[in-house]
């Protein structure tokens, strides 16, 4: 499996302060030039899966390149952003939030909805729905679940598989990935469409390149993660 980990572009929340930042914004105009070179990109390479995280700005990111070259393309529920879905900025102000419902996601995700593949887990009460926000802990579990469901599902297959989704949570997958023998810590901002890429062979990652933006010109690279 080739494995292609790409953040989404850059949401209003990026540009803006951290506490006027809300639950689930959209892609700012620099955020949706950003994905326009993306999916100029994206187009340039056979890939068998697209998978997405049920937020707008990845979303967004990715029908951007789905109307240009229209696809299946899957909703994972547990790829989302570290810390879940919810408003608030600090540990006094912070309260879980529903997220887009199924029927949101579809009508965001595709222009043809039985091209879109959404997890069972999410339903139409919001796929976060729950009064708080994700803990350390549960990130970390989680970014296990996903890699272990990236080698269940796709595994010593040839398949190309990739997966817009989050600057914090591609940082996690990464340590389970790789953290053994690199120093996270000294990785620098995951950047907006950054492209990493992976692969799995002989029961093990290997890291091909990280953090590419060499598809962007530079006026556009945003590295702000939070």
């Amino acid at each position: 499996m080739k494995l292609y980990l790409i953040r989404h572009a850059e949401s209003q929340n990026n540009a803006r302060p951290t506490h006027q930042r809300v639950c689930d914004p959209p892609l700012t105009a620099r955020g949706r030039l950003q994905a326009q070179h993306l999916a100029q990109w994206m187009t340039t390479f056979r890939h068998d899966v697209l998978i997405t995280s049920p937020f707008r700005r990845t979303l967004e990111t990715t029908r951007i390149y789905l109307d240009q070259s229209p696809r299946p393309v899957c909703v994972w529920h547990n790829v989302f952003e570290r810390g879940g879905c919810f408003n608030g900025y600090n540990d006094a102000t912070y309260s879980g939030a529903p997220g887009l419902s199924r029927r949101q996601i579809i009508k965001l995700a595709h222009s043809d909805r039985e091209q879109c593949v959404i997890d069972d887990t999410i339903g139409d009460q919001g796929w976060w729905d729950r009064p708080d926000r994700e803990a350390e802990d549960e990130t970390v579990r989680r970014a296990a679940s996903v890699v272990g469901r990236f080698i269940d599902e796709f595994g010593d297959s040839d398949m190309t598989v990739v997966a817009v989704i989050h600057a914090d949570f591609i940082r996690a997958l990464l340590a389970q990935m790789i953290g053994a023998v690199v120093d996270m810590q000294r990785l620098g901002p995951i950047v907006n469409v950054g492209i990493s890429r992976l692969r799995w062979a002989n029961e093990a990652w290997h890291l091909d390149w990280l953090n590419s933006v060499s598809h962007m010109p530079a006026r556009l690279v945003t590295g702000r993660e939070h």
